[in-house]
């Protein structure tokens, strides 16, 4: 196996997200605070993330994959939700946690930080978040690319009012399992990087043998359309992960 892994910081100058690659390859995870949990909100939301997970790998755990993540998740958002009221303030974000075992790999994904499996050549996206007008899309009142139509037309600060969050009363996550064969390869980003790059377009940017090449150059990719779609030099946290079988 091999993975890498990046960050880069956006406009804001201060960078909210994190991410974790265990030791033994078995874990992987992105975390991304919203912003508007605010410069300092942002960044205690994903490093609680990721503390918990570096706290209780997997790999310790004596759980199976999806035990293991409702406990997690549930131990996460406790903690953001004390986090909050501690700071009278709500600390907040996404998360995407993998978890490879025996040929396996589960995906469970808070909020519209993307997930993708790349197999044979082809790429797929996987444990998609839900968003909170689903069930208007589920009722044959509108289709997704009506509803995107429409939410994309609003102003761009409004956008988060539709995505799932972490904490919650009761956290609501996507838990997808897909077995991995030799050369198949994970990604992980944040939307950041979704927004400006699909799947098709990540696919172009990835070389097998170079790892490290790719992250950067989707980075810089994702970096330089955020700018030419705002026409003015902006953009947002830019993370992501690779793992190859």
């Amino acid at each position: 196996m091999e993975y890498f892994g990046n960050s880069f910081v956006g406009t804001s100058g201060v960078n909210g997200d994190r991410f974790y690659i265990s030791t033994d390859g078995t874990t992987i995870a992105l975390s991304d605070g919203a912003s508007g949990a605010g410069k300092d909100g942002k960044v205690l939301m994903s490093e609680c993330c990721i503390r918990n997970i570096e706290e209780a790998p997997f790999s310790k755990s004596g759980l199976s994959v999806e035990k293991y993540m409702q406990e997690l998740i549930w131990k996460i958002n406790n903690d953001l939700i004390k986090l909050s009221q501690q700071r009278n303030k709500y600390i907040f974000g996404t998360l995407i946690i993998c978890v490879i075992n025996d040929g396996v790999v589960t995906f469970a994904s808070v909020g519209d930080s993307s997930a993708f499996l790349i197999s044979k050549g082809t790429i797929k996206r996987v444990a998609k978040g839900k968003k909170t007008y689903d069930i208007l899309v589920q009722l044959g009142l509108f289709t997704d690319e009506q509803i995107e139509e429409y939410v994309h037309s609003l102003p761009e600060q409004m956008w988060s009012m539709f995505d799932t969050f972490i904490p919650s009363v009761v956290p609501k996550y996507t838990l997808e399992s897909y077995r991995l064969e030799k050369q198949d390869m994970i990604l992980i980003c944040c939307d950041g990087i979704s927004d400006y790059l699909d799947g098709k377009e990540l696919l172009k940017l990835i070389s097998s043998d170079n790892l490290e090449k790719s992250v950067n150059t989707i980075i810089d990719k994702a970096r330089d359309k955020s700018i030419e779609s705002h026409g003015k030099n902006q953009y947002d946290d830019l993370t992501l992960v690779i793992y190859k079988l």
